[in-house]
């Protein structure tokens, strides 16, 4: 018998989020970035305004 997903490709990556969110989290306090602001390092924290891309070059 066969299960709906012997069809799915498992190299498709369109069936849902990654699977691994903390590269995206707000280095500071941790928080969940949403909308658009999820891919881009120069926009602030929505919680605490910390900047990914400041705070990455601090750290370097």
């Amino acid at each position: 018998m066969m299960d709906a997903q012997d069809d799915q490709d498992p190299l498709d990556l369109s069936a849902g989020d990654a699977a691994c969110w903390s590269g995206l989290l707000c280095p500071e306090c941790g928080a969940v970035p949403e909308g658009d602001r999820a891919r881009d390092p120069s926009a602030p924290c929505w919680r605490c305004g910390t900047v990914p891309a400041e705070h990455r070059a601090e750290g370097s």
